[in-house]
Formats: C-alpha cells, sequence, structure tokens
C-alpha cells in the first residue's frame, strides 16, 4: 500500500445540529412528561403490528364455482 492508513482525525465537538435536536427532544419529552426510547425491547413491543406475523396465503386453491366461472370464461 503506497498510503498512510492510521492517520490522526481531528475531533471538532458534536454537530450543533445534533445538540440542538437533543435540545428540543428533551424539552418535548418534559413537556408531555413522556420519555421516548428507541431500539429498546421494551419499545419495540409496544409498536409490534400483529398483523406482520400473520402469515397470509396469496395462491388459494379456487373453490368449484370459481373454477367453472374460469372455464366458461375462456369458452367465451
Amino acid at each position: 500500500m503506497g498510503y498512510p492508513i492510521d492517520y490522526p482525525v481531528p475531533d471538532l465537538g458534536r454537530d450543533r445540529d445534533m445538540i440542538a435536536n437533543d435540545r428540543s427532544l428533551r424539552i418535548a419529552e418534559d413537556q408531555l412528561n413522556h420519555k421516548l426510547h428507541f431500539g429498546t425491547a421494551a419499545s419495540k413491543a409496544e409498536r409490534h403490528n400483529e398483523a406482520k406475523d400473520t402469515m397470509y396465503d396469496y395462491d388459494p386453491a379456487l373453490d368449484g364455482d370459481m373454477i367453472t366461472t374460469k372455464k366458461n370464461l375462456v369458452d367465451t
């Protein structure tokens, strides 16, 4: 390799936008008396969509009436 790979990277501190976002979140949580928790097992369970657990049959077998109707459509 012809280039350095272990070079120092300056630490410029936290981004001002991130500091402002953290402050806004803290203010909103205090106003609503509710703390937001992301990525925890409890938060995932709270936002769990049970419909996504259902195994849907996207190719069900047709009943006799539908088979007959399909045949009649082809015949016409």
